[in-house]
């Protein structure tokens, strides 16, 4: 391992297990993603972009202002126009694509403790699958945004996709302790 140009020998913790210390000491993944996981996270990009395109066309010919913000019944508080819909769905379809895009990279993500050669493929692979799920959940709370907008689904159908989120984001939290 390299440090300021000299060559270094790795550190190891109590056990003899080399610690990565830095980004560039990391390993890259070294793990194949199971069918599921990687279905997610081409069903989330292909959604996302998906919906915004067709929802842009689709604002084009919209004249009347939509709901922007609800309370906790589900009335609406606030409306906007077809415009700020689609601003709305950019900033959330540019999240979701990033998050597919930041999948591909588990070396560079920030854990609560030191990777060793023994748990950091464990730890990359619970990362990622992690983030499948996160941008599984942003897509279907666009889904359900374009759906309300449209009239074809309730707005309370967002509280599945936010619980989604939720809950998988504790589950692969919890799993990343574990894997430790």
């Amino acid at each position: 391992m390299t440090e300021g140009g000299r060559t270094r020998d790795p550190i190891r913790n109590r056990d003899g297990d080399v610690v990565y210390t830095s980004f560039q000491e990391r390993p890259q993944p070294a793990f194949a993603l199971d069918p599921l996981h990687k279905g997610l996270l081409g069903i989330s990009a292909v959604l996302a972009l998906g919906l915004f395109v067709y929802f842009f066309f689709r604002s084009l010919s919209m004249d009347e202002n939509l709901p922007m913000h609800y309370d906790f019944s589900g009335d609406v508080t606030r409306v906007g126009s077809s415009w700020e819909s689609v601003g709305t769905l950019a900033m959330l379809a540019v999240t979701t694509v990033g998050v597919v895009i930041l999948a591909r990279y588990p070396r560079i993500y920030n854990f609560p403790f030191m990777l060793t050669e023994h748990n950091v493929q464990r730890q990359y692979k619970n990362a990622v699958q992690m983030m499948a799920w996160l941008a599984f959940s942003c897509a279907l709370i666009m889904l359900v945004m374009v759906g309300s907008w449209l009239g074809v689904f309730s707005v309370h159908w967002t509280w599945v996709a936010v619980a989604l989120m939720m809950l998988s984001l504790g589950y692969f939290m919890w799993r990343m302790f574990k894997f430790r």
